[in-house]
C-alpha cells in the first residue's frame, strides 16, 4: 500500500520532531547556538530569533501547554493577541493542526508534545538562570 500525501506529510513532520528532540540540550549557556545542540528556535521553530529574549520562551512554552490542555482560547482571553499569533507560527511551522482555525489547535505529533514541552522547559533553564 503506497503513502497518501497526508500521511507523508505527517511522517516527515514528525520525523523532524523526533530528530529536535534527539539532539542533546546545551550543557551551559556558552553552548546555545552551538551546532549539534538541541535549540527550538533553530530546530522546531525555524526563521524566528525567539533566543535573544527569555520572554518569547516563557510565552511559547505557555502557548505548547495550553494546546496541550485545549485551554487555548482562555490563554488568548487573558494574555491577549499574542498567544493568538504564537498559535499561528506553531500552525505556520507545521506543529499544529488547525482545522479552521489556529487558535484552537491541537498538537498534529500528540505524543511528541510533553516531550517537546518538557525540553523547551529545559532548554529555556540552561538559557536563562
Amino acid at each position: 500500500m503506497t503513502e497518501q500525501p497526508y500521511q507523508k506529510f505527517s511522517r516527515i513532520r514528525r520525523e523532524k520532531l523526533e530528530a529536535a528532540l534527539a539532539l542533546p540540550l546545551p550543557a551551559s549557556v556558552d553552548d546555545i547556538g552551538v551546532e549539534g545542540f538541541f535549540d527550538p528556535w533553530r530546530h522546531v521553530i525555524n526563521g524566528i530569533d525567539g533566543s535573544y529574549s527569555s520572554e518569547s520562551d516563557d510565552l511559547m512554552i505557555e502557548v505548547l501547554e495550553a494546546v496541550r490542555d485545549g485551554t487555548t482560547f482562555e490563554l488568548i482571553k487573558s494574555r491577549g493577541f499574542i498567544v493568538e499569533f504564537m498559535l499561528y507560527v506553531l500552525s505556520g511551522h507545521d506543529l499544529t493542526e488547525c482545522g479552521t482555525s489556529p487558535r484552537g489547535s491541537w498538537p498534529d505529533q500528540l505524543d511528541l508534545w510533553q516531550p517537546l514541552i518538557d525540553k523547551w522547559k529545559a532548554y529555556r533553564e540552561v538559557a536563562w538562570s
